[in-house]
């Protein structure tokens, strides 16, 4: 879990996202918008970690789309609104913590702890492997 100064900030533990893919809105211009790929390093239902290569605030508003890669299917969610709660400058990058909206649709909210259940036994599967090891 992301420490500042020795103190955790997050409600809930976040699973590392191997699998997960992650799209950020951009507005491009007055009338149109732009879907880009970016980093998700970390995930729960409340929020999720992103690296990306462009100016984002504390504070800015996002539009975030996940697209979770499954041997089954994919699962895919679309337009999750949140907002940025902190930034690191990582050289080129910046690291964005991003709180998801808390009036999320129940469809979508569900998804999203459907999402972290299953990150979070992919996780667990991959220990067990690794001691066994």
């Amino acid at each position: 879990m992301a420490t500042f100064e020795g103190k955790e900030r997050r409600r809930v533990r976040r699973y590392p996202a191997v699998e997960l893919r992650a799209s950020l809105r951009r507005k491009k211009g007055l009338i149109g918008n732009q879907w880009v790929e970016v980093h998700a390093s970390d995930f729960s239902h409340l929020g999720a970690c992103i690296d990306v290569d462009f100016e984002l605030a504390a504070g800015d508003s996002v539009t975030l789309q996940f697209d979770f890669k499954m041997e089954v299917g994919p699962i895919v969610i679309d337009k999750v609104p949140g907002s940025v709660r902190h930034v690191k400058n990582l050289g080129n990058l910046r690291r964005c913590g991003v709180q998801f909206d808390d009036r999320l649709d129940a469809k979508v909210r569900d998804q999203l702890k459907r999402v972290e259940s299953l990150l979070a036994r992919s996780l667990s599967v991959a220990d067990r492997i690794q001691k066994r090891g």
